[in-house]
């Protein structure tokens, strides 16, 4: 009955073509229809990011055993990929057999290894899932992931039997350079030939028909990714951390931020398609890891089950995560996310830097709060007491405004308009100039820029709050305000170069003030400082009392603008010192707790960050943690008074360890 190979062949891909048309019909109309991105420049770096990331699997591989195990997968999967053609070929053209081709014989032989390292990476993932069952699996949808692992394993053993049984029966011409099929022969030979023929058909069509039902199955299934994660990390925001957040036009948007399906953009339904589930986000997001209501996994995935509701038309599905909510609707507050969710979040981006797939979970996150904020006036009252004092008083702490400049007592610190010509300006930033417990980072830093020669001068009364705090708490039209009056006074006073002991405020004025059209040269301190100490204008000669360190990476400095090294650079270079790394560091270091506009609010539920990332400290043995953010700072000091630990471990800016080495008073 082989003559009816072609005729079935065309009916399947036919049948299948109209279902696939169905199932992801939807899916691409919703993408077509929703709001414009922009991610179509730099394609060097886009093309770059599909090698490494999508095709290298460099974030995967960095926990082995289930990088190696989808490592196996994906890789054996593309070549599977050739191998469909040529089954499909063989149903169509009977008599066109690539198998009885010397040239295809190095290519069978690719295809048999990668289909035995397949079943191999099946077993890994088999053994991960149900025996290993890792924390970060979660929420993640246990029965899905077992259909996928028995589709895949069953698409890969007919592979086998089809080649097999083609080399069992000793086909005419057939070149047998595959040695795992060879195997599978073993199995057939002796038998007759009209058998192994029916076998082989039925393996052929079993092949084909499995095939049909994964792509179909994909649809609704969190193995999108399969489609969806080459396009997706291609346009990925080439920004770390998700740190890019779109500018809102206040005066001539209908609504703002996000708080239906349909107001995300095409690249954030194609972040929720593209969610693989894995919990690499959950393992190591601060709020999830300490009992808040955020799992960065499971709020993408709900978002995921809105935005595929809505395609095709049915009732959106109760949120498996949320406690409580309110009645399905058409909405994502409050029936899919819980308010207390978004405001868990402290933005430091390790979720997006652990994606495999670059997910932007933090951009998302803020424009929902947004929508709360902006539209219904949402948000916990401490946020709102801390944005209030912004308006009226110029900083998020209730301070007089007049107090700015308490902190130089005694310094004389030249002011910018007093001194115009100043090569640099220091933005003190409200955390260091309004808690006196940062004002020492201060001090330090401008006796160290004095002693090292370097022409400053600060705003004084005139700095007033950047807008960050506002911005990440979703009130974008303070941030904007705030924006446009730094701003003018920066030009004003003809400011070209900034120094920023506040990561937050660095990122503020780097990254986020050019889309108002305020461009400056921006450096954190510790920046400055490990250029200033390359170029020999500073000294380390002295010995700290206490030189056994730890370093705490602040998120806005690390993941959010890429600088580990120079923090780390001037600690070594301080005699006597010995730097030892906490157990989650750099690129994988935990948040304190603050960002996100967290250091505004009070933590109710769970144990609080900050308490647990001083714990983590502390277990290095090291006398100080150095520090390199006024934020972090504030956590430091309530983490280790809180739980007693001052006579174990303190806690000291950067510039202040650099000020002792250099035997500078302040």
């Amino acid at each position: 009955m082989i003559w009816l190979n072609p005729a079935a062949a065309v009916l399947l891909a036919v049948v299948t073509g109209v279902l696939l048309e169905r199932r992801f019909g939807p899916l691409v109309a919703s993408l077509r229809a929703a709001a414009p991105a922009s991610r179509q420049d730099r394609w060097g770096d886009r093309l770059r990011g599909v090698a490494v990331l999508a095709l290298g699997q460099r974030r995967l591989l960095s926990w082995p055993f289930s990088g190696i195990a989808h490592l196996l997968i994906f890789w054996g999967f593309l070549v599977l990929n050739l191998e469909i053609i040529q089954a499909g070929l063989e149903a169509l053209v009977p008599p066109l057999n690539l198998e009885r081709q010397y040239w295809w014989g190095p290519i069978a032989f690719l295809q048999d290894l990668l289909a035995a390292a397949v079943l191999v990476g099946l077993a890994l993932a088999a053994l991960n899932r149900y025996v290993l069952r890792p924390r970060r699996f979660l929420g993640s949808h246990q029965r899905d992931a077992t259909v996928i692992l028995i589709l895949i394993a069953l698409v890969i053993v007919t592979q086998l039997g089809i080649y097999g049984t083609q080399i069992a029966v000793g086909a005419d011409g057939v070149v047998n350079l595959r040695p795992f099929s060879d195997a599978v022969a073993g199995i057939f030979r002796g038998e007759g030939t009209p058998a192994i023929w029916a076998w082989h058909e039925l393996f052929l069509w079993a092949h084909l028909l499995l095939i049909a039902g994964f792509l179909l199955y994909l649809a609704r299934s969190k193995h999108l990714h399969i489609l969806t994660a080459i396009p997706n990390v291609l346009f990925r925001s080439l920004e770390p951390a998700g740190r890019h957040l779109p500018l809102l036009d206040i005066e001539n948007s209908e609504s703002f931020g996000v708080s239906r399906s349909e107001q995300l953009s095409w690249k954030q339904q194609l972040d929720l398609l593209t969610c693989t589930e894995c919990g690499r986000c959950q393992s190591h997001c601060p709020a999830f890891n300490t009992g808040k209501p955020l799992s960065p996994k499971l709020l993408i995935t709900d978002l995921r089950d809105a935005v595929l509701a809505r395609a095709r038309g049915e009732a959106p599905p109760a949120g498996f995560w949320h406690e409580g909510g309110g009645e399905a609707g058409p909405g994502l507050l409050g029936w899919s996310i819980e308010e207390e969710t978004l405001w868990s979040c402290t933005t430091c981006g390790a979720c997006v830097e652990q994606c495999p797939v670059v997910i932007e979970h933090v951009p998302v996150i803020v424009e929902m709060r947004r929508s709360l904020v902006l539209e219904e006036s949402r948000l916990p009252r401490e946020a709102q007491r801390a944005l209030e004092s912004v308006e009226q008083r110029g900083n998020p702490f209730g301070m007089a405004a007049d107090t700015r400049m308490r902190w130089a007592e005694g310094l004389d610190v030249p002011i910018l308009a007093e001194h115009p010509e100043a090569e640099y300006l220091y933005w003190v930033g409200c955390a260091t100039a309004f808690d006196e417990s940062n004002w020492p980072t201060a001090r330090a830093l401008v006796a160290v820029l004095r002693a090292a020669g370097v022409d400053f001068a600060v705003l004084g009364q005139e700095e007033v709050c950047n807008g960050d705090p506002a911005r990440r708490l979703g009130n974008e039209y303070l941030f904007q305000t705030q924006a446009q009056q730094v701003v003018g006074t920066l030009e004003r006073r003809r400011v070209r170069k900034v120094i920023a002991s506040c990561p937050h405020c660095l990122n503020t004025l780097a990254n986020e003030y050019p889309d108002l059209g305020g461009r400056f040269e921006v450096v954190h301190h510790t920046q400055l400082l490990s250029r200033l100490l390359d170029e020999g204008r500073i000294q380390l000669g002295r010995e700290l009392a206490d030189g056994r360190l730890t370093y705490h990476d602040p998120c806005y400095l690390g993941r959010w603008n890429g600088e580990y090294d120079a923090p780390r650079r001037l600690l070594q270079a301080i005699p006597g010192v010995k730097l030892t790394e906490m157990k989650r560091s750099r690129e994988e270091a935990m948040c304190c707790g603050a960002g996100g506009g967290r250091i505004f609010m009070e933590e109710i539920r769970g144990e609080r960050v900050n308490r647990v990332r001083v714990r983590q400290a502390e277990a290095t043995g090291a006398a100080r943690a150095a520090l390199a953010c006024p934020f972090c700072a504030t956590m430091f000091t309530e983490g280790i008074g809180s739980q007693d630990l001052g006579a174990r471990l303190g806690s000291a800016d950067v510039a202040v360890l650099v000020a002792e080495s250099m035997g500078l008073s302040y």
